[in-house]
């Protein structure tokens, strides 16, 4: 009788194992691909998904960062201050001698290249460098929502202008803003359906106007805009702004505004914006 409770109890203990194991009980781009190979699976998990860049043991978030299946990921670094920091690089996956790792090109003007050894994980995926054999991880945040994506795009589509006065104050001569609310002071906003934005700000007597593309991170959290150069040729800066509120007729961005020009009348510093709808010559 003895006998047959201990076997009973390593049945029921191996049946436990392998069906709560993380090695079967993971995320599914790690574990439901059997067919497909390594490199092919972590692509997959890198584009379907939402992912924190962690360091130090894991324990440090210093970056968001969302790939494209058209080579490009999308890096986005929240400061202290509240600010955010835009970068583009590039990506792929190279194999060597049955290990994987991923090859990141940084286009910040530097050409840093990395290649990391890629290990998937339960939570994500351990990479580690194999030049300064730093180690970083990516944290698994869920799924990109494409749906939901495309109906803000589409609720954000339209003409915007700034709800209230939408500029700083200053303090001193050396803070964006005017001591003073300037008079017709305005912001306004056209997010058009082809993927184009211009944006204009100023007053009674200035206007500054920018143009350039825009698109919503796949996590639903951030607006990118990327303004043109005055001759429409390429890409001058990216502007991140946090979503923090969207319906169809209102939205509220936190962000820190700039301009071309520099102009510090119309920078201010990281606030939230509040815009509703309105129809131009109105």
């Amino acid at each position: 009788m003895k006998q047959m409770f201990l076997i009973a109890q390593m049945i029921m203990f191996f049946s436990v194992s392998f069906a709560g194991t993380p090695e079967l009980d993971c995320r599914e781009a790690y574990t439901n691909s059997p067919d497909l190979s390594q490199k092919v699976r972590v692509a997959n998990d890198l584009v379907e998904s939402i992912w924190l860049v962690n360091r130090n043991d894991h324990k440090e978030t210093v970056a968001r960062i969302i790939f494209h299946d058209f080579g490009a990921a999308d890096q986005i670094i929240s400061n202290a201050d509240g600010s955010t920091v835009y970068f583009r690089s590039q990506w792929t996956l190279e194999e060597y001698n049955n290990a994987l790792f991923l090859v990141i090109s940084h286009l910040d003007g530097e050409n840093r290249t990395n290649m990391y050894r890629v290990f998937q994980t339960c939570n994500g995926i351990d990479l580690t460098d194999i030049g300064s054999l730093e180690r970083l991880s990516f944290v698994h945040q869920g799924k990109k929502e494409t749906q939901k994506i495309a109906l803000m795009s589409q609720e954000l589509t339209g003409e915007w202008i700034s709800s209230t006065y939408a500029f700083d104050l200053a303090k001193t001569m050396d803070d964006c803003g005017t001591f003073q609310p300037m008079k017709d002071a305005f912001l306004q906003f056209s997010f058009r359906g082809d993927g184009t934005f211009a944006r204009s700000m100023g007053n009674r007597g200035v206007a500054l106007r920018e143009n350039g593309f825009w698109d919503i991170t796949e996590d639903g959290q951030y607006l990118l805009m990327h303004v043109l150069d005055p001759q429409g040729n390429q890409i001058e800066r990216t502007d991140v702004a946090a979503i923090s509120y969207q319906t169809d007729g209102t939205f509220t961005l936190r962000q820190e505004l700039k301009n071309r020009e520099k102009n510090d009348m119309f920078c201010t510093e990281v606030k939230e914006f509040g815009f509703h709808r309105w129809t131009p010559g109105s």
